[in-house]
């Protein structure tokens, strides 16, 4: 496919931290440089993380204004030099993992000849300039919504399960946090048929989705002793294995303490720097293990397509984690919705 460049288009841009976003009608001048990928986007979610950026909660912001958003699906259009992952025409995921592939410089947008700033993937946008080690192509016949979620939102919460904590049916689960990601983590965790499988949110629709998906029990830590009940349910001992989907601290502290001994706790959500909790020395002397997953440890080329047929046979369903879909001009309104705790994801469509 021939792209004419320069290239105008739309694009929600963050101009400053607490306001919403503005569409402006952005430039890219062309051509595409090494390893650089023109999509055509489809869909995009919308993860928690975009939230945070906009309220600030991340910190200074160096880099206003710029384009965010990064998990989408979308069509190839055009690509630069060096390029061999993907070629026009293909269906593809965006993705903030970095894959195979360049990893190409990051791209030049404009406004009025003002400089827009944007990362190596960028999804609130109607097109983008993607660097090859961001994208993995689908089947052209795959649903480019569900596509969408595989580049945040299913591989993180199903990777954080299947590569990190590596749970065995000998295990007894606990997922804190049951937005989308935790979610896609306890629709994980139930394929390999744990003994116990605990839910755990403040939100009583997103733990009513979590029994849906699979969960055994929930508990609502608004209403209950959240480290009673969970050595309660698990026989006095505390769990096997915890995934901690949320970044608050209470919440990551608490999680760590309702874990066995030995266990291992996989810390999913990203608090703000500088956060700090305190643990019980003697705990990890025990082999109660903590660790960081980054992005659910995923190889995109190797999950992102696994992932996907886990989708079309049903053992995973993907689609039915999507709470609500909206137009691209509607992008403040899905991000309020996600402020409100919504279960699942919310969806932007091109």
């Amino acid at each position: 496919m021939l792209v004419k460049y320069p290239l105008k288009f739309r694009a929600a841009v963050l101009e400053e931290i607490k306001k919403p976003y503005v569409i402006r009608e952005i430039e890219f001048t062309g051509p595409l440089q090494i390893g650089q990928v023109m999509v055509k986007l489809f869909y995009s979610g919308i993860c928690g993380k975009q939230v945070e950026e906009q309220d600030g909660l991340l910190g200074p912001d160096n880099y206003l204004p710029h384009l965010t958003g990064h998990e989408g699906s979308g069509q190839v259009l055009d690509i630069g030099p060096g390029v061999t992952k993907v070629k026009p025409g293909d269906l593809v995921v965006i993705h903030w993992v970095k894959g195979n592939g360049i990893n190409s410089a990051t791209p030049s947008y404009s406004f009025q000849g003002k400089k827009i700033n944007s990362g190596w993937a960028s999804t609130f946008n109607e097109y983008s300039v993607v660097s090859e080690n961001r994208v993995t192509p689908l089947p052209s016949d795959s649903d480019p919504m569900v596509a969408a979620l595989l580049g945040c939102m299913g591989t993180t919460g199903m990777g954080a399960v299947i590569n990190d904590a590596n749970v065995q049916p000998y295990d007894t689960v606990v997922v804190y946090g049951c937005g989308g990601i935790g979610l896609c983590a306890i629709q994980a965790a139930r394929m390999r048929y744990p003994r116990k499988l605990i839910a755990v949110d403040v939100n009583e629709r997103s733990l009513e989705l979590a029994q849906e998906f699979g969960a055994t029990d929930i508990i609502n830590p608004s209403n209950m002793d959240t480290i009673k009940a969970v050595r309660d349910l698990t026989g006095g001992k505390g769990a096997s294995k915890v995934i901690v989907t949320t970044g608050h601290p209470k919440a990551v502290e608490t999680a760590i303490n309702t874990s066995a001994t030995p266990s291992d706790c996989v810390m999913v959500g990203v608090p703000a720097k500088g956060t700090m909790i305190p643990v019980d020395m003697a705990s990890v002397v025990l082999k109660r293990t903590i660790r960081g997953s980054q992005g659910g440890s995923v190889l995109p080329e190797r999950d992102i397509p696994a992932y996907y047929t886990l989708h079309q046979e049903g053992v995973v369903k993907l689609d039915k984690l999507v709470s609500s879909v909206f137009k691209f001009e509607q992008i403040n309104e899905a991000m309020d919705a996600m402020r409100s705790g919504i279960g699942g994801r919310c969806v932007v469509k091109f």
